[in-house]
């Protein structure tokens, strides 16, 4: 520890058992039936994803390959992917009436 670095509260472990135990639920919820919803925590993840190691990245990656953002301990709220093969695809901001081309220039 650096000197004039704060000591971790004493709260924060709670605080991520509390966080983390909200984004099993909310994954829970997300992939309802997958699993046994008896599980809790790590083996709920472990059911889920096949993962034994790194439970909150083995969730994310398990979102992110599902077409889904990651909900453990992360600051965004979930989004949905859809899938845009079947229809037009709709720019982030509405505000914009070009299509724009992505071009590599490679020297």
């Amino acid at each position: 520890m650096f000197s004039g670095d704060k000591a971790m509260s004493v709260n924060h472990p709670a605080v991520l058992d509390e966080a983390f135990r909200v984004a099993v639920d909310r994954a829970k919820a997300i992939f309802a039936g997958q699993v046994d919803d008896g599980l809790q925590g790590s083996a709920w993840i472990e059911a889920l994803s096949g993962e034994t190691d790194q439970p909150i990245v083995s969730l994310n990656q398990y979102c992110l390959e599902h077409r889904m953002n990651g909900v453990c301990l992360t600051r965004y709220t979930i989004h949905l992917f859809r899938d845009h093969r079947a229809r037009a695809k709709v720019p982030h901001n509405p505000g914009v009436i070009r299509i724009f081309k992505v071009v590599v220039d490679s020297w």
